[in-house]
């Protein structure tokens, strides 16, 4: 054998091989497109039930907002109406300190004339009082004046 027949011989069974591993190559190429088409469908099932489950959660989403604007409204109304009481109970407060400054200043009224018709009987009972003794001693003495005169 030649040379020539050497080399032609080698090229023949390198390019047998090669084309061996090409098959080999392309099946395995081929499951894996076979598995990745089986990973896709898999994975968009998935995302179809994932998808429902996403929108049902969005209108849950979209009916608790809606009751959180009709909750804050309620909110809002509810603390107005605090305040409106507030401001009923600020007045009522004042009102009823207007009334006790009212009492107050009465009573001390009635108490000052207390103490002035006190003053003013305790002067009259110890006026009474002076003018009686003053009274008695004037009378004994005119009393015993005239009786010793007889």
């Amino acid at each position: 054998m030649t040379p020539n027949e050497w080399f032609f011989g080698f090229i023949a069974a390198a390019i047998v091989a090669l084309v061996i591993t090409l098959i080999w190559l392309s099946t395995k190429v081929a499951e894996l497109i076979g598995a990745a088409k089986a990973f896709l469908a898999a994975t968009e099932r998935t995302m179809q039930e994932s998808l429902g489950e996403v929108n049902l959660n969005l209108k849950s989403v979209r009916g608790i907002s809606d009751n959180i604007n009709t909750v804050t409204g309620d909110i809002t109304a509810f603390s107005g109406s605090i305040r409106d009481v507030g401001d009923k109970v600020r007045q009522m407060t004042e009102d009823v300190g207007e009334g006790v400054r009212q009492v107050t200043d009465t009573v001390r009224q009635v108490g000052d004339v207390v103490q002035g018709l006190g003053a003013e009987t305790t002067a009259s009972m110890c006026g009474l009082r002076a003018g009686l003794r003053t009274g008695i001693e004037v009378f004994l003495r005119s009393l015993f004046q005239q009786g010793a005169a007889k």
